[in-house]
């Protein structure tokens, strides 16, 4: 089960309920759980991407200058909506976490640059953070969103 999280508990709380609907919301579990570890394969798969980035960059390595890798990245730089809107991030944190992506990320990868980006930063936004600092981090939200979150919003919603 996900981290102790009783799934859909009110059905213990129906006056007379019967065993056909727990064995039926205990398949639903099954499936929830089958989807957790989809999501852990496909992670897997990720890193298996990211390894082979490097590999590749290695390879290139070998038949490229690093001048010659850098114009064409700068080339591909130009050419990409991403690139401009990285650069027109101040925080670093969120910039650098969102470099990491590469348009084919994972659902969980965005959370995990929401996260190492510190997209909502140090401060409880509800009670402590001044106005400004309440700004700043809905502007990281929305920097974040359209460079992590559309990407794999559009890839599911085109499934």
């Amino acid at each position: 089960m996900f981290l102790d999280t009783p799934f859909m508990p009110w059905i213990d709380h129906l006056p007379e309920v019967g065993d056909p609907i727990r064995k039926e919301r205990a398949k639903l579990l099954e499936v929830a759980e089958q989807a957790a570890e989809l999501e852990r394969q496909a992670l897997a798969l990720r890193a298996q991407v990211e390894a082979g980035q490097a590999a590749l960059l290695t390879k290139v390595m070998q038949h490229w200058t690093l001048q010659d890798i850098q114009q064409a990245s700068d080339r591909a730089d130009r050419q990409s909506q991403a690139a401009v809107m990285l650069r027109h991030i101040d925080a670093h944190k969120l910039r650098d976490a969102l470099r990491k992506l590469d348009g084919t990320h994972l659902a969980a990868e965005a959370l995990r640059a929401f996260h190492d980006g510190e997209v909502i930063g140090q401060h409880n936004l509800l009670s402590t953070a001044t106005d400004d600092e309440r700004r700043a981090a809905l502007e990281r939200v929305l920097k974040w969103w359209n460079l992590a979150g559309v990407p794999v919003y559009d890839r599911l919603a085109a499934a």
